[in-house]
């Protein structure tokens, strides 16, 4: 992950930022000076991305703390700019297991999202729907608005089932309940290197930059983690094999 900022331990598990989030906070300062945003608009918004990466980060805490249930602990979380990752020590190879541990991220951004509708629905403001982003982000019930509707994005997109992404370990652990695991992960490796492609594909064409290189980091990431299990199952295999063998010799002497 090369360099990143340690900002403090919390729950037992380390957070770091990567470097390239400085990125981030340079796109805010020429989005602020390109758009002649005032004072409350360049607050706002700058609590807006980092209300972003707040939910990010309680995502990837879902993640590890689910782990953690299973006694597998996390190395660290680490935010950049196109997203979090909490860095388990293993991934279980029980498929319920992983199946908990994958789907307790979006959960939480689901949670988040329905505890902001209780607030809003206890105010009783809904309103500033139709407003223009800016307006409804210097209000409060606007601002609250647009971080419930962030949540529920962050909780649909890391749905989709393209693997490594939450959505494909779920896939995965799915077809593990009946398939061979490492005959899972081919199909999950596939459906996520032809989704990582659309990902790239609508980002050329909108000029996401960020769907671009997720979708970059989705293809390699599907590819390396197939052919990884791959080796290892082999190499599983290998030492069986030579075990039998080492067996066989003795029994013969």
């Amino acid at each position: 992950m090369g360099r990143s900022l340690y900002i403090g331990t919390y729950l037992g598990i380390p957070v770091k930022v990567h470097w390239s989030f400085g990125l981030i906070l340079l796109l805010i300062g020429y989005i602020i000076y390109d758009e002649g945003f005032n004072f409350q608009e360049s607050a706002a918004l700058i609590l807006y991305v980092f209300s972003l990466f707040l939910c990010v980060i309680l995502h990837e805490y879902g993640h590890a703390l689910a782990a953690r249930r299973y006694g597998v602990g996390t190395e660290d979380i680490i935010l950049s700019p196109i997203g979090g990752l909490a860095r388990l020590h293993r991934i279980p190879e029980n498929p319920k297991q992983e199946l908990v541990i994958a789907i307790a991220g979006p959960l939480v951004n689901l949670i988040i999202a329905l505890i902001l509708f209780l607030i809003i629905l206890i105010v009783g403001q809904f309103e500033l729907t139709q407003q223009e982003s800016m307006t409804m982000l210097i209000h409060p019930i606007g601002f609250i608005q647009m971080v419930l509707l962030l949540n529920i994005v962050l909780f649909v997109f890391n749905l989709i089932p393209a693997f490594p992404m939450d959505g494909g370990r779920i896939l995965r652990a799915g077809l593990s309940l009946k398939l061979d695991r490492l005959k899972a992960t081919r199909i999950a490796s596939i459906t996520g290197r032809f989704l990582s492609v659309v990902f790239m594909v609508v980002g050329v064409y909108y000029s996401h930059y960020a769907l671009i290189f997720i979708g970059l980091f989705v293809y390699i990431m599907a590819f390396k983690e197939y052919q990884y299990l791959k080796m290892k199952k082999m190499h599983e295999l290998q030492q069986a094999q030579l075990i039998d063998i080492n067996y066989s010799t003795t029994e013969e002497e």
